[in-house]
C-alpha cells in the first residue's frame, strides 16, 4: 500500500507596517503531492560529536527529506548525481526532490550540544 505525501500552505512576506518601502506583499501557495513507495521516520539523539548517518530503513533513495532539529546541525546530502552537500539546518529543512534523489544523509551537531532530529524520508513511486 501507498502513503501521499503532501505539502499545503502557502508562504508570504509583507512589511511589518504598511507599505512605506512602495514594495508589495510577496507570496505564493503551497500545494505538493508525491506518491510514495517506501517511508521512513526516525528520531534521532546526537550524544557525540562525530557525523551520524541516517538509516534509511526501506527507503532505497529519498525523493523527500523532512528534518526538524531541536538545535543547529550540519547536514550532509549526497544525491544521485554525486558529491555531499552540507547544509545548515537550524529548526526545519524539507526537499522534494522529483528526479535526482537522495542517496545519504549525514548529521553533525554543534560540539558538545546534545540535540534531538526528526528525519523523515519519502521514496517516489
Amino acid at each position: 500500500m501507498s502513503d501521499v505525501f503532501s505539502l499545503q500552505g502557502s508562504w508570504a512576506t509583507s512589511p511589518a507596517s504598511g507599505c512605506p518601502s512602495g514594495k508589495p506583499s510577496l507570496g505564493a501557495p503551497l500545494a505538493e503531492q508525491m506518491v510514495l513507495a517506501a517511508k521512513h521516520l526516525d528520531d534521532i539523539e546526537l550524544a557525540a560529536d562525530i557525523p551520524f548517518f541516517v538509516s534509511f530503513g526501506g527507503v532505497a533513495s529519498a525523493n523527500v527529506v523532512v528534518i526538524k532539529s531541536s538545535r543547529k546541525v550540519k547536514v550532509a546530502l549526497t544525491s544521485a548525481d554525486g558529491a555531499a552537500q552540507v547544509v545548515p539546518v537550524d529548526g526545519l529543512f524539507m526537499l522534494l526532490a522529483l528526479t535526482v534523489p537522495i542517496t545519504a544523509i549525514t548529521l553533525t551537531r554543534l560540539a558538545g550540544v546534545d540535540t534531538v532530529v526528526e528525519v523523515f524520508l519519502g521514496e517516489h513511486a
